[in-house]
């Protein structure tokens, strides 16, 4: 008998299962991506803390996402960035203070990547550009001529459920 998911989530943009195996000779829940689907191995069954280990998981591969997005584009700018951050703002998908801090939310992974490529476009020209005048708006789209509609799905999915 194949086993049923138990929920479904998003990750880049696409729903995919979430499969349960107990494993009590764990400590902790971990999730593993195989690439089709999340596989949640917890010590036991039952209220398990789904939520807050795919919080986990998405945190860390936000990280690494981002990072790697960043790497790419930040060669289309004079100015670098001094660090970054994966944080939970309660209304924003990221921001960049006057000291080259960027932050972003670390639900922009449930989103495709067109959209998370936006928000580390944006954000980057900030480095340049600290407000939202034509200058700015001009810089984001040629180094993202697709910006609306990537600003039209996070705006009409801000609250993407885990």
């Amino acid at each position: 008998m194949e086993q049923q998911p138990r929920n479904n989530c998003y990750y880049l943009g696409k729903l995919y299962p979430v499969y349960m195996e107990v494993d009590p000779s764990i400590k902790k829940i971990t999730i593993q991506w195989d690439g089709k689907a999340f596989i949640c191995t917890s010590p036991q069954e039952g209220d398990i803390g789904l939520t807050d280990a795919l919080r986990a998981f998405y945190t860390r591969e936000s990280r690494k996402l981002i990072e790697k997005r960043l790497k790419l584009y930040q060669p289309s700018f004079k100015v670098k960035y001094k660090s970054f951050s994966i944080e939970n703002h309660s209304n924003k998908w990221g921001s960049c203070s006057s000291n080259r801090h960027l932050t972003f939310h670390w639900r922009l992974i449930l989103f495709p990547l067109d959209a998370i490529d936006y928000v580390v476009i944006h954000e980057l020209c900030h480095l340049i550009h600290m407000n939202h005048d034509r200058s700015f708006w001009r810089l984001v789209g040629k180094i993202c001529p697709n910006y609306k509609e990537a600003m039209a799905v996070l705006g009409t999915e801000k609250t993407r459920e885990v």
